[in-house]
């Protein structure tokens, strides 16, 4: 009876899921490349450098390329191509395919995993201080070269990140001294327009020649994707290049949390605990959202106490893809434990 009254209230509750604002990043098995000729050798090394880039966008895992299998793949380039050919616009460009499963096999030969082709949307703001101490706000349009290099690391590296418009909504809600300080309720509300999955703090500015640091300037940088944080620092002699090492640092973050490891086609079970259920409604409801995730071939409830539920998962997929779909539900809030398998519901109204 008690399961005739779960699917009963399938049915009815079903098409009540929270939307996600994830990006769907496509095109990850290939990769184009300016090059100035059509020539031999240059085609080569711009079918290294494709390859290479195929493999970050698809591990994040820039230690990938010192791996001796990937080493002997890219001199062998060839061999996992599907196809090229060439591109011209106001460039010339090469355009290169690679075969999906030999990609596949390699990442696994190398020890690494693959990053979803489902990624958290981001709003980045990004505060620049120059040498005068003077601070600026960048804005999507932006023309400086810091700008430039984030955006193009952003799209090498398949993460969907922007830039606010900086338009008289922004400017009127949110300054400077909000963004440099990081009041988070202030940049939180004005950032709800962008719809982001996560919110990136960066703030560049000058070493301290105290500090015996060698370089000459600095960002660090904060991501708060639902109730997750990461943080750190990158460094360079030319701040113009910082932008570039803030995506590269949370790439690296974010795909070491998601991505899918070697053994991802093989049966697994994962245990995930959820609390504030309060009821059964609620109950079922996160049974349903369980169930809707990819690759999740049964949800099985193992115990309820306490407003708090236990659920094995039966899947066809490694636990990581899975903790990303939940980490994105916009529902489930992914609590501080060791464990990465414990989750608040949040009701919404």
């Amino acid at each position: 009876m008690q399961r005739l009254i779960i699917i009963v209230w399938f049915v009815i509750w079903g098409s009540s899921l929270p939307l996600q604002a994830a990006v769907e990043v496509t095109d990850l098995y290939q990769h184009r490349v300016q090059v100035s000729s059509q020539s031999a050798s240059e085609r080569t090394a711009a079918l290294q450098e494709a390859l290479q880039a195929t493999l970050l966008k698809l591990t994040g895992d820039t230690s990938v390329m010192d791996h001796p299998a990937v080493q002997q793949a890219l001199r062998d380039v060839r061999n996992l191509l599907v196809q090229y050919g060439y591109q011209q616009d106001e460039q010339l460009w090469l355009w290169a395919q690679f075969d999906r499963p030999q990609v596949d096999r390699l990442i696994q030969d190398a020890g690494s995993g693959i990053w979803s082709n489902v990624r958290p949307r981001l709003l980045m703001w990004l505060v620049v201080e120059d040498q005068d101490l003077s601070r600026k706000v960048m804005a999507s349009d932006s023309e400086a070269i810091i700008v430039q290099q984030m955006q193009k690391a952003a799209r090498l590296r398949g993460l969907p990140v922007q830039l606010p418009l900086l338009d008289l909504n922004d400017t009127m809600t949110v300054s400077v001294i909000d963004v440099w300080a990081r009041f988070m309720d202030t940049i939180d509300f004005v950032s709800t327009r962008y719809s982001p999955d996560g919110v990136i703090i960066a703030r560049v500015y000058q070493t301290d020649p105290s500090a015996g640091i060698e370089d000459k300037w600095m960002a660090d940088w904060t991501l708060t994707l639902g109730e997750l944080r990461w943080s750190g620092e990158v460094t360079a002699m030319d701040h113009s290049v910082l932008g570039a090492e803030v995506v590269s640092a949370v790439t690296e973050q974010l795909a070491q949390r998601y991505r899918i490891g070697s053994q991802s086609d093989v049966i697994n079970r994962w245990q995930v605990t959820i609390e504030n259920l309060t009821d059964l409604e609620t109950t079922i409801a996160a049974e349903q959202l369980l169930q809707s995730l990819p690759a999740i071939i049964n949800v099985q409830l193992l115990g309820y106490g306490n407003h708090t539920a236990r659920f094995e998962l039966t899947m066809q997929t490694d636990p990581a893809r899975i903790r990303q779909a939940i980490d994105l539900s916009k529902q489930l809030q992914p609590l501080a434990t060791q464990t990465n398998a414990e989750y608040r519901w949040i009701n919404q109204q």
